[in-house]
């Protein structure tokens, strides 16, 4: 009775022991599954951060010309095709006097109806003759500058102020930004503009408020405000759009965080962060944002100087999600 009685004993032990170990292996499988992601962190801090009014515009030029002919006749020659580069006093076009032209076009029907050799002699005699003694005027450029525009062809006929060519100075590009109204009693001349151009690889362009046009477009509700930019590429040519950012003030000392480290969430129209805790736990934290510019976003509450946020990595990971920081 002994014996079976400790069998039956050493049994249940057996038993119990074989199910706590399954249990724990399982357990430990759980823990070994739970997800985990690999973020990029910054480190919110006291920082400055300039105060911008964002718009659109496009780049114009002062000095736009339409070089004209300056006689009646016939275009013999055209020296520049859109897009050339011509200095003051270059020839653009050759025109031949309408009286000239027509001495030559005589000539010519001479030439064709002569019948014998000494009509024929006379007549390319006559022909040379009108051609040389030709009156030709010879169009410039008024300035230096680009062509943009070719209106004749050669042998056109034209009259007196046709249209030959447009030109444009190209030291007299500036930026005209289209700033709605209700930014306008924030912008003043003197203040510091940046302008972007998307799709160029070139760095952000420098510039200053240079005047406010007083009429508002009524479409848009919008105003012109001109930018006189330090340099302007030759790539960027006259009517190429582009973003702007003019400096309109300055918050000093407040608490900023990278911009890639903020999410917003359009259905609640909130923003949030994933705010790492002990290296290893992202929070999901609602925070309120003032100012931002092309690097960073003010963090006007919920979160504190020293606290870190995950810039990368952590876009929609679930709230208490075990994370491991990169480079740790």
């Amino acid at each position: 009775m002994k014996i079976r009685h400790y069998f039956s004993i050493a049994l249940l032990v057996m038993v119990t022991t074989e199910m706590f170990a399954g249990c724990s292996t399982k357990k430990d499988d759980a823990v070994q599954v739970k997800p985990r992601a690999t973020v990029e962190v910054a480190i919110a801090s006291f920082g400055n951060i300039n105060d911008m009014v964002d718009a659109t515009g496009s780049f114009g030029v002062l000095r736009d010309e339409k070089v004209k002919s300056t006689i009646p006749g016939k275009v013999e020659k055209v020296f520049v095709l859109e897009g050339d580069i011509v200095q003051k006093r270059q020839p653009i076009a050759a025109v031949i006097s309408q009286e000239s032209n027509a001495s030559i076009l005589g000539a010519e029907e001479l030439l064709s109806q002569a019948k014998t050799p000494e009509g024929k002699t006379q007549a390319e005699e006559a022909l040379q003759l009108a051609k040389s003694t030709a009156a030709v005027a010879t169009i410039t450029a008024p300035f230096s500058g680009a062509v943009i525009h070719r209106f004749v062809t050669e042998g056109e006929l034209v009259n007196q102020g046709t249209d030959l060519v447009e030109m444009i100075d190209l030291k007299s590009e500036y930026f005209v930004a289209n700033v709605p109204i209700n930014y306008l009693s924030s912008i003043s001349p003197g203040q510091s503009a940046f302008v972007t151009i998307p799709g160029m690889q070139i760095a952000p362009l420098h510039g200053t408020v240079q005047a406010i046009n007083p009429a508002t477009d009524p479409n848009s509700q919008s105003v012109e405000v001109r930018i006189s930019l330090d340099a302007i590429p030759e790539i960027v040519t006259a009517g190429t759009f582009g973003n702007i950012q003019i400096k309109v003030g300055e918050q000093r000392g407040v608490v900023l965080v990278p911009r890639a480290a903020v999410y917003h969430n359009d259905e609640l129209d909130r923003y949030f962060v994933w705010k790492i805790q002990g290296d290893s736990i992202a929070l999901l934290t609602q925070v309120n944002v003032g100012l931002s510019d092309s690097s960073d976003f003010q963090i006007t509450s919920g979160l504190r100087p020293g606290d870190v946020v995950a810039t990368a990595g952590g876009y929609g990971l679930p709230d208490s999600t075990s994370v491991t920081v990169a480079g740790k």
